[in-house]
């Protein structure tokens, strides 16, 4: 079972040491940039737990969001990574990190932690700048593509084929925008960026 809590300054090694087994170097945080989210913005700071170990972690910050309007890139968004431009007066919780081990289930749980937290808040947004880490590996594979035609691609099952895009959906988030150079030294994702919305329908009732 899978048990979702606030971090504490005594967690933050076990997030370093995470952070650097599952992001490929150029996208992983250092440990005083958690440091910084924890200060700021205790509350959107989880970790998923199976067994007393750490298995996945995520932050978050308040932006003001305008859907005509997305971010540009997560650099400028959560102030290259330390959130001191989180908005208490905002209206929409932006993850700022989210990752987990390998089909532990820790991702869905965290998604759905701060989805609670965005109701919690009264925020109408979810808002999340996904990589699209598959589209280096299938342009070289199979051949060049637009990325906004590789984004629409589907597996036999009718999925998307790009893995954290896949992820992003299956967890009720939908894509909004792609963004051309929205986190640096992503080769994965060529530098690309996918805006991904969820809106709580419960801020209209």
């Amino acid at each position: 079972m899978i048990k979702i809590g606030n971090a504490k300054i005594k967690d933050l090694d076990k997030v370093v040491e995470l952070e650097n087994e599952i992001w490929p170097e150029g996208t992983r945080a250092s440990k005083e940039k958690f440091e910084s989210r924890l200060k700021i913005f205790p509350q959107g700071f989880f970790l998923a737990l199976k067994n007393e170990e750490v298995i996945g972690t995520s932050t978050s910050e308040i932006i003001n969001y305008e859907p005509e309007n997305p971010p540009t890139s997560w650099e400028n968004i959560t102030d290259k990574g330390y959130i001191r431009n989180h908005n208490l007066n905002g209206n929409a919780l932006y993850v700022v990190s989210i990752g987990a081990v390998s089909r532990s289930g820790g991702g869905s749980a965290l998604i759905s932690a701060q989805k609670n937290l965005a109701q919690k808040l009264d925020l109408k947004y979810l808002i999340l700048g996904a990589r699209i880490s598959g589209y280096d590996k299938y342009c070289k594979i199979n051949k060049e593509i637009n990325i906004n035609d590789y984004v629409k691609l589907r597996r036999e099952d009718k999925e998307l084929i790009d893995p954290e895009l896949r992820f992003y959906t299956r967890n009720g988030l939908k894509l909004h925008k792609i963004i051309s150079n929205y986190m640096q030294e992503d080769k994965e994702s060529r530098n690309y960026g996918a805006i991904m919305v969820w809106e709580n329908k419960s801020k209209d009732k």
